[in-house]
């Protein structure tokens, strides 16, 4: 395949490649394996995503961080509790299709694994003023078929205590810590103690880092819910793959079809959940 000026493959680990991409004023590397992006940055600035330094590159596994795909369901299977959590997207390698330049903005597609009659693809834009990443759901099957997903982004922070959210105010929201119907603030939601909630809204979502004197806006489409996570010590302490205080460097804010917003297919139905990811000036 012609790869454009800027963009090359190259070895991520044993039996895994990345695309790297080297553009004016940034770079960006995407990991085959969950078809994932895994580094955003703009020269001179912190990087736009969190990656474990602990995570395994290994088929079968799931890359801790980066923007994991989470597909064809959100959380565990809602009806075989031996297949894995988030889907089958994350533990697959995907297929680069398609690769592009336009100016100072690369295009990438990639195809992506098949479940049930179901096919996956993801395409890319990646330039100067951020990133846009959108995941298509084609049912080929002969009957409907319901579709949860996620585009599960780990944000770097300076530290967990610098961080606030605003877009979610007021949105009813599932609490799965609480395990309880909740509303969101009406202010700006810290993080405090343990997150995992599915927010209901399909607006955009700006994330203030007062450490870093920056804002990560998070624009939905095909989106009704928006997942916010942190795992808080205990729980990041059960991780193998994550060091114990990494907590504090990063807060997941994950446009979804997730919860109450799964969608169902008709067979030859195609549906596209995507974000664009940019940063905004914030004093």
């Amino acid at each position: 395949m012609f790869l454009p000026q800027g963009l090359s493959l190259a070895p991520l680990a044993p039996g895994v490649e990345q695309i790297l991409m080297a553009g004016d004023g940034f770079s960006a590397r995407i990991a085959l394996l969950g078809g994932q992006l895994i580094d955003y940055r703009r020269d001179g600035d912190a990087p736009l995503l969190y990656l474990s330094p602990r995570t395994a590159y290994q088929p079968g596994k799931a890359i801790r961080g980066g923007v994991p795909v989470c597909w064809p369901w959100f959380g565990p299977h809602p009806s075989d509790a031996s297949l894995p959590a988030h889907g089958v997207a994350r533990q697959q390698v995907w297929a680069l299709r398609e690769a592009g330049r336009d100016g100072n903005v690369f295009h990438v597609k990639l195809d992506g694994p098949r479940h049930g009659g179901l096919a996956a693809e993801l395409a890319f834009r990646i330039g100067p003023d951020g990133v846009e990443i959108a995941l298509d759901t084609r049912n080929d099957g002969e009957a409907a078929q319901t579709v949860s997903a996620a585009l599960h982004s780990y944000f770097a922070a300076s530290d967990i205590d610098h961080i606030s959210l605003l877009g979610l105010e007021g949105a009813p929201a599932h609490d799965k810590v609480a395990n309880a119907r909740i509303a969101m603030p009406a202010g700006p939601f810290r993080f405090d103690g343990e997150v995992d909630l599915i927010a209901y809204a399909d607006r955009a979502v700006t994330l203030r880092d007062a450490g870093w004197r920056r804002g990560v806006v998070v624009q939905p489409e095909g989106s009704a819910s928006a997942v916010v996570w942190n795992p808080a010590p205990a729980k990041a302490q059960r991780l193998a793959d994550l060091p114990d205080e990494d907590w504090r460097r990063f807060v997941c804010v994950e446009t979804a079809n997730a919860g109450e917003d799964a969608r169902t297919l008709a067979p030859g139905e195609r549906h596209r959940l995507a974000c664009r990811l940019h940063f905004s000036c914030h004093d």
